[in-house]
């Protein structure tokens, strides 16, 4: 048959450095793969009335509910210029100068920068290290929260109270281009 059969939903984000294939070493039909800037995932009920971007949360449903992928893998990187942006903050807008479209976007990133700066929470670490910046830090934590945020989505959160699917954090550090699986607080 024509149909497709991934076993992963695989979120990470539109940078033309990572290949996807190379990353997982999937081959054509391994994955059902979202891209977008920040490899972020909003929660539920975030869309604004009239117009908000349901394409995220279309696509986990359709892997979760359609495709019965097995597991949703987040992938964050290094050197995200999401993230970089999320640290400088937004700029000025107003009536005269409205949100842009990235801005727009970016919103679903907020979480992630509070996470980071809440001493609640435990750095998310690569191989047992602790990041290497501010920048890397906020790429980390961010796959944390993005993990989070799918939880919340009803498909997502019944699957795994079956213990029929599994979520998975990764990080791509671009300049080694190595993979790593998160650990969140342990330096297992």
């Amino acid at each position: 048959s024509e149909g497709q059969c991934p076993s992963q939903l695989f979120i990470t984000c539109a940078d033309s450095r990572l290949v996807t294939s190379m990353i997982t070493s999937s081959g054509p039909g391994d994955l059902f793969t979202v891209r977008n800037v920040g490899n972020l995932v909003p929660p539920p009920g975030t869309a604004p009335a009239g117009g908000g971007d349901d394409s995220v949360a279309a696509a986990i449903e359709y892997a979760v509910e359609v495709l019965r992928v097995e597991s949703i893998t987040v992938c964050g990187h290094s050197g995200c210029g999401a993230m970089q942006a999320l640290l400088k903050g937004e700029p000025d807008s107003g009536p005269e100068k409205p949100r842009t479209p990235l801005w727009r976007w970016l919103r679903h990133g907020l979480p992630s920068l509070e996470r980071m700066a809440s001493r609640r929470h435990s750095w998310a670490r690569i191989s047992g290290r602790l990041p290497a910046d501010e920048v890397e830090q906020l790429c980390l934590t961010n796959v944390v929260q993005q993990l989070e945020h799918l939880r919340a989505h009803e498909s997502v959160a019944r699957r795994l109270a079956e213990g029929t699917l599994q979520l998975h954090g990764m990080y791509f550090h671009v300049g080694e281009a190595q993979a790593y699986l998160l650990t969140e607080g342990s330096s297992s």
